[in-house]
């Protein structure tokens, strides 16, 4: 036993000085892969010492073999990373193998190694690895450590001959398939806001694969013998190691850094490794990352795609399939290859540059690897000649039709080639977007609404039905690739967009009133999801200055696809139903105007809802409460709220007969939100809205969304959709009562809202990220006819809402309405106002009082000044 603890006692110094040195060399600026080798060799060495400590009958009974597998079989071992371990017996000594592992594991798991292990013979190794490919691409890597050479070489032959060699192209479907999944599990691109080093398209898996299948294929996993055997161009090669060494020093400062495995690369961390590798800022560090994955994507998608194994008969029957394609190209196992000798002078020529790319779209084929290299180094060389307007014409036929354009722009892009088409999105490749509304790189967003748009065209219902009726497709899809081409400049971003549509405009060629039309609609790209999800577009005033702007139905079809695709190219989770509808809403009451077809009157409407819920709450209850309550819904809250929760609400209303407060509250599984309405009387207390706000904040619930209506009788009904960070899925009812007690225990005064901020220590427990969106408060006296309408565009954070919320009472102000939501890290609030005269604030000096304050407040809290 003492023994055994000298023996730890070396390696604890052993291992803390050699961990000292790699990090050393790590810090100036050492490369990834030497990192990784060096932190393997460190636990090969411990491992083999710990092994010959061990008693030497206990090994010969065993007579087996240590076997790295995983990534430690790869000789690659992150500062954090598992070490993977297999020990090998021959037949009949499992039990022998079970003694050897728990007499040498407990060392390394008192150096702090995280240690897998699993015990197998050779047939079960077989066996396992035809079950599990997991187990199968972990047992791929195998590596000799130490113990009976022969046994290993007995379970290599094995595996390769019965796992791999005889259902190789079995194991290479089965290898893909695990790659597909993979990537749809942690997204189908690499241009992700936060993306996982390891684990998302482009990181450290997808080389992994390639060295698998090339392993699998050609018996080698090693880039360099891959180059020199020709199936790695010099471009290729030189890619993928500089993209390798890239991932593993990040990885390597993140597990440094935080003392375990660490492989989400948050923007709080991206803003932390960026001055560690000479970078000024996150976004140009995550810019050399998206450029250095997106071309392990590509170039890992080829070679494994040329790696299957093709039979003669294929090959026969391809040479058969190969046809010419259009003059000068041929198509050939779904290629499109070029018939030229010099394939520098023969993309010289702009029409031939342009025409190779119309071709991939229209058969759905691919352009051939060293045909790409070419392809960019065209590009590149003729970068600052415009191109000619017969390649125009054929860039514009690419954009015509739906299908592929987004994929062919994509490639485009890759190899620099749509930048001699567009120069203004060189700019924008691979640039970061500062919100985390986005999950997308500028670029990749873009594309992203392309093809958002392009698959209208087989959506049913009537968004697709629009679609379907689009004349001018290309100038949809253009202004779709443009409309956020503007951004990473101080200036607003729509603003410089419509400027450079229009420089785009004239490249292409198009006249003077397309070039109109392409530039209306990259500069106000945004008017109609404002309008429709920020304003009450019930109000005339709103409606007919939003038709005015848009002026033609033509211009109005085009605006709301392009606002469908890009709210749904933003990320998961950002197209909802709810949003859907009032786009729909304002769409057709906006057409309605344009093309002289009149919609129903609000007052009609209004009459058809009342007359409706007259009759459904007939003899539910009396009769003259009844017809006083309907008489006092304002407008806007029976335009706009779902006839179904109109229903509910009246139910909760003359519940206020008996108790004049009363919280109900429903679970929105679509959304995973709760739903609080508070139904009372106005008069009960003086800023109602903001103790609301107060409660929700302070009991920890991060407000969403609200709608906020004082009806005409005083009566109160304020929902508010919140998350609740404490629960997933639907609250427990004694959540909901203890929220529902708080709150009536604040408007009957005996509960103020700091002392219940106190108690909950719900601020300042929490760190805020820095704030990405500035804070812009405007009013608004032309929208409506009776309130003043104050436009709130900030940060979020906790609490915030009610920081606004209070300060407009301290105001003096009455909050009659209100439309809140939430984008994710910044906040659009709406606030229908009145002065304490009853009336829109028109004094000058008051406007500018409300802004300044409201301001303020803001940014103090937005700065950790605030309350």
């Amino acid at each position: 036993m003492h023994s055994q603890a000298n023996i730890l006692a070396d390696l604890r110094l052993l291992f803390g000085a050699r961990q000292k040195e790699i990090r050393a060399f790590h810090d100036q600026g050492g490369t990834g892969l030497r990192v990784v080798e060096a932190l393997s060799d460190l636990a090969d060495h411990l491992l083999l010492r710990g092994f010959q400590s061990i008693n030497p009958t206990l090994i010969q009974e065993w007579g087996g073999t240590m076997v790295a597998i995983g990534g430690y079989g790869r000789r690659e071992l992150s500062p954090a990373s598992d070490i993977d371990l297999m020990f090998l017996f021959p037949e009949g000594r499992a039990r022998q193998a079970e003694r050897l592992a728990s007499e040498l594991l407990p060392f390394f798991w008192d150096l702090g190694y995280k240690v897998g292990h699993s015990v197998r013979s050779v047939e079960e190794c077989i066996a396992a690895a035809k079950q599990d490919a997991l187990i199968g691409t972990s047992l791929l890597e195998s590596r000799f450590l130490t113990g009976d050479r022969g046994l290993f070489q007995q379970f290599h032959e094995a595996f390769f001959s019965k796992v791999v060699g005889k259902n190789l192209k079995d194991f290479l479907v089965q290898l893909d398939n695990g790659r597909a999944a993979g990537r749809k599990e942690f997204g189908a691109t690499p241009y992700l806001l936060e993306p996982n080093l390891k684990q998302s398209p482009g990181g450290l898996r997808d080389i992994h694969h390639l060295r698998w299948v090339a392993l699998a294929r050609y018996r080698t996993n090693s880039l360099a013998q891959l180059f020199q055997w020709g199936l790695l161009s010099n471009a290729e090669y030189s890619s993928l190691t500089t993209a390798l060494d890239f991932l593993w020093k990040i990885r390597n400062q993140l597990h440094f850094k935080a003392g375990k495995a660490s492989d989400h690369l948050t923007m709080e961390l991206q803003e932390e490794l960026a001055p560690f590798f000479h970078f000024e800022n996150r976004r140009e560090l995550m810019r050399q990352y998206y450029i250095l994955t997106g071309w392990v994507i590509e170039i890992s998608d080829r070679f494994i795609r040329d790696a299957f194994p093709v039979s003669r008969w294929q090959r026969w029957q391809r040479a058969w399939q190969t046809r010419q394609a259009a003059p000068g190209f041929q198509l050939s196992a779904g290629e499109i290859v070029p018939q030229a000798t010099n394939l520098h002078q023969f993309f010289g020529n702009d029409e031939n540059l342009l025409r190779i790319f119309l071709l991939v779209k229209e058969h759905g084929a691919r352009i051939p690897g060293p045909v790409l290299e070419v392809l960019h180094q065209v590009a590149d060389q003729e970068r600052d000649r415009p191109i000619s307007p017969e390649a125009a014409v054929l860039f514009r036929e690419i954009l015509s039709k739906p299908g592929r354009i987004a994929d062919t722009l994509r490639v485009m892009h890759r190899t620099h080639v749509l930048w001699r088409v567009i120069p203004e999105f060189a700019r924008v490749q691979r640039l970061v977007q500062e919100s985390r509304s986005h999950f997308f790189t500028v670029d990749e967003h873009s594309f992203r609404a392309v093809e958002e748009g392009e698959r209208l065209a087989a959506e049913g219902g009537p968004i697709g039905k629009i679609y379907a009726g689009i004349q001018r497709k290309d100038l949809l899809h253009l202004a779709l690739l443009l409309h956020d081409v503007g951004k990473g400049r101080d200036e607003d971003h729509s603003a410089v967009g419509a400027m450079l549509a229009e420089a785009a405009g004239v490249q292409l060629g198009y006249a003077d009133e397309e070039r109109a039309l392409l530039v209306f609609l990259v500069r106000r790209h945004l008017i109609l999801s404002e309008v429709a999800l920020y304003r009450d577009f019930s109000n005339e005033p709103v409606l007919l200055q939003f038709a005015s702007e848009v002026a033609r139905p033509e211009t109005l079809k085009k605006l709301f696809v392009l606002t469908c695709a890009d709210i749904r190219a933003v990320g998961p989770g950002t197209w909802t139903s709810w949003k859907g509808e009032l786009l729909l809403k304002l769409y057709g009451e906006a057409l309605s105007i344009l093309t002289g077809e009149e919609a129903d009157p609000e007052e009609r409407k209004v009459e058809m809802i009342v007359a409706r819920l007259r009759q459904e709450a007939k003899g539910k209850y009396p009769e003259v409460w009844l017809e006083e309550t309907v008489q006092g819904l304002i407008p806007r809250y029976l335009l706009t709220t779902p006839f179904e929760k109109v229903l509910a609400d009246l139910s909760a209303l003359f519940h206020l007969l008996i108790d004049p407060i009363h919280v109900a509250a429903r679970y929105l599984p679509d959304s995973g939100m709760t739903e609080y309405t508070l139904y009372t009387y106005d008069q009960i207390t003086p800023g109602l809205f903001s103790k609301m706000t107060g409660v929700l904040a302070a009991k920890g619930l991060q407000i969403m969304g609200a709608q906020v209506f004082t009806q005409s009788n005083g009566m109160v009904v304020d929902t508010f959709r919140v998350i609740d960070p404490d629960y997933t899925g639907p609250v427990p009812p004694d959540r909901i009562e203890t929220i529902s007690q708080a709150v009536r225990s604040v408007l009957i005064g005996q509960e103020t809202i700091e002392a219940l901020f106190t108690r909950g220590q719900r601020f300042g427990s929490h760190k805020e990220p820095p704030p990405t969106v500035a804070v812009r408060v405007e009013l608004d006296n032309d929208s409506s006819h009776h309130f003043t309408i104050i436009d709130i565009f900030a940060p979020d954070r906790r609490g915030l809402l009610y920081v606004i919320a209070k300060t407009i009472f301290d105001l003096g102000l009455s909050v009659h309405s209100a439309k809140i939501a939430t984008r994710l890290d910044q906040i659009v609030d709406v606030f229908y106002v009145q002065g304490p005269e009853g009336k829109k604030i028109t004094d000058s000096e008051m406007i500018r009082k409300v802004k300044e304050r409201l301001t303020n407040e803001i940014q103090q809290g937005s700065t950790g000044k605030g309350k």
